[in-house]
């Protein structure tokens, strides 16, 4: 698909199709410039990345494109928060990730007895505990 394909990997079959896009549908090639420049905004940390990140969101308050304008309002709303993730480099997907983990944990401990047996599951899968077993060294 065009739309999640990332700049860098596109095939030639999709780069005709882009320019293609970028003719007849303005709006919808623009929107694409948008997410690819966004993605650049996000993988440049510091004051560099703050900097790209007001040049996107006056971009896209100007695009007339319903969705980045609320997008850039969203994310005017979260800017100090943005703002230390681009100053870090840390994100929440790790902790996402253990949340998934932890529901798929819940929906497979309805058999058990109690709620013990999931707290135990949940240690030792997402706690980083690594007991000897019996008869191992």
């Amino acid at each position: 698909m065009l739309c999640r394909a990332r700049a860098e990997d596109l095939t030639d079959k999709q780069k005709t199709t882009l320019a293609s896009i970028q003719q007849t549908n303005r709006p919808l090639y623009r929107s694409y410039l948008l997410k690819e420049q966004f993605r650049q905004v996000i993988a440049v940390k510091g004051d560099t990345g703050r900097l790209l990140l007001q040049g996107w969101l006056r971009w896209a308050s100007r695009s007339k494109l319903d969705p980045f304008v609320k997008l850039a309002k969203a994310i005017r709303r979260h800017l100090p928060t943005i703002h230390n993730m681009l100053d870090s480099g840390l994100s929440n997907a790790r902790i996402e990730a253990n949340d998934v983990h932890l529901r798929v944990l819940t929906r497979q401990a309805y058999g058990y007895h109690s709620a013990t047996a999931l707290i135990t599951m949940a240690n030792l899968r997402r706690g980083g505990l690594c007991p000897s077993l019996p008869g191992r060294s």
